[in-house]
């Protein structure tokens, strides 16, 4: 019972930080991936709140999974290094328990953890993206909102030019206003003007309407079919009031079928990744068994064969089969080597553009099925370098534990930016570039463990500073 409560205490220990950290490292990951870097395509759209909210919505779950890692590394340096730093470990040290023991607890969260980061990335993250990728496409899409500026014409409506002169403050209410319809397409045949105007839009935001008061209409009437340097009949209307509806239907939010994104890795999970690399593969042998066969039986056949006239496909030594041509047959024959050549090097090079973009398919493909199981033993790696340090530095808080993480986890990110570089650029396989990074860090998982069990004192340098003065006086002894 005794022990129970102690590991209880020491999972409540880690909790909190995790908890508080992984929402912090998912708040800034959101901030610099989506509001940052998509900024510019959400101003002047005119989006509503519920398309906004949705789309951060579907990013803010997406990212959780790239905060997991780092929210428990630095979790574990924290609750650990303040445990050792209030002499908690110690006095659980001291009631018979090894650290080993102490981690347990929060080392079996590690685990159910690790496969509930698993399970997210393969079920709930492709469909996560999935959402957010259609959205976003169309967001991007979507054309800017109506913006009228005071002295300027503005053509963002197909087939309409509207020029203000002023705008009241609350932007509704309009003064010398000029519009020049172009919807017949035949020139600029309607003209409108009005001293005042009010801008509304329909309820479903299908049609921007706007009331004209007065003001005049002019209409130039032609004929279908007449030239357009002819003049037509012209129309004169005063009006005190006139309604005029502009369509807006190229302005509205169109959503886009989510079945033209489903060929993305990162929207798969690892069975549907396994059924693209296969058929991907597939594709990859019969173009090069296709190759092989126009290369046995597309050359010499095609020019040899032909001149000889010979049926049983029979071959004779080049050289003798040249001295027996004539020099017209000798030209014709050059001429279909040419055209051969030509349509060899054409069909080498439809060839190569296609096969290197299967491998580079089939690569992507390897390193999405890989990164959904990587990150889950990353938790498991980086909890213990985390939860070592924290026992060795006796420092809590959001000093120490905070740059020592943060340059543990820049270090694991840039080799595996580094190493899944490599994967795209083929010249490492994709499990190999993929893992790389762990194994890297496995070692120093262990060492790190062992000394923190060993109550190992690598961080303090007074102890460096006291074997440094051991070894100085054993040479000055000696050489006294």
């Amino acid at each position: 019972m005794h022990f129970k409560k102690l590991h209880t205490l020491t999972l409540k220990s880690f909790l909190p930080p995790f908890v508080a950290t992984l929402f912090i490292c998912v708040f800034l990951l959101f901030l610099v991936q989506v509001v940052i870097t998509y900024l510019d395509d959400f101003i002047g759209k005119g989006l509503s709140s519920l398309d906004l909210f949705t789309l951060f919505a579907y990013a803010w779950i997406a990212i959780i999974p790239q905060g997991i890692p780092l929210a428990v590394l630095l979790a574990a340096i924290m609750s650990f290094g303040n445990m050792a730093e209030n002499y908690e470990l110690a006095a659980m040290k001291s009631s018979g328990l090894s650290l080993y023991k102490i981690m347990q607890p929060v080392f079996v969260f590690i685990l159910g953890l690790a496969l509930v980061t698993f399970l997210f990335n393969n079920f709930v993250l492709p469909v996560v993206h999935l959402k957010s990728s259609s959205l976003l496409y169309d967001i991007r899409q979507k054309k800017p909102a109506v913006n009228l500026k005071e002295g300027f014409f503005y053509n963002g409506i197909e087939n309409y030019s509207i020029r203000v002169g002023k705008k009241s403050r609350n932007k509704d209410t309009l003064g010398d206003i000029y519009i020049y319809d172009h919807s017949a397409h035949m020139g600029n045949t309607i003209q409108m003007y009005a001293k005042h105007g009010k801008l509304t839009t329909t309820a479903d935001t299908s049609e921007l309407v706007l009331i004209l008061r007065d003001g005049n209409r002019y209409e130039e009437i032609r004929k279908v079919g007449s030239p357009l340097q002819n003049p037509g009949e012209l129309s004169q209307l005063s009006y005190k009031q006139l309604q005029v509806n502009i369509p807006l239907e190229d302005f509205k939010l169109k959503r886009t079928n989510e079945e033209l994104f489903k060929g993305n890795g990162e929207l798969l999970n690892v069975w549907q990744l396994d059924s693209v690399i296969d058929s991907t593969q597939r594709i990859i042998n019969r173009r090069v068994n296709q190759l092989y066969d126009q290369a046995a039986h597309n050359f010499y056949s095609r020019t040899s064969i032909r001149m000889q006239n010979d049926s049983s496909l029979t071959y004779r030594p080049l050289p003798a089969f040249l001295d027996s041509l004539t020099n017209d047959q000798f030209l014709q024959t050059v001429d279909n080597a040419l055209n051969v050549s030509r349509s060899a090097v054409g069909n080498i090079d439809n060839f190569d553009v296609g096969f290197q973009n299967d491998l580079h398919q089939v690569v992507n493909m390897l390193i999405e099925w890989h990164k959904k199981i990587v990150v889950s033993f990353a938790c498991i790696i980086l909890f213990f370098v985390g939860a070592p340090l924290g026992a060795i530095i006796r420092k809590g808080g959001l000093g120490m534990p905070v740059i020592i993480s943060v340059l543990f986890f820049l270090a694991y990110y840039i080799l595996t930016e580094m190493f899944m570089q490599l994967a795209l650029d083929r010249k490492l396989p994709a499990w190999q570039a993929m893992w790389m990074p762990l194994l890297i860090f496995l070692p120093v998982s262990i060492f790190l463990t062992v000394k923190a069990a060993n109550d190992s004192v690598i961080f303090d340098l007074s102890a460096y500073y006291s074997w440094w003065g051991k070894i100085f006086k054993k040479n000055k002894s000696k050489s006294a």
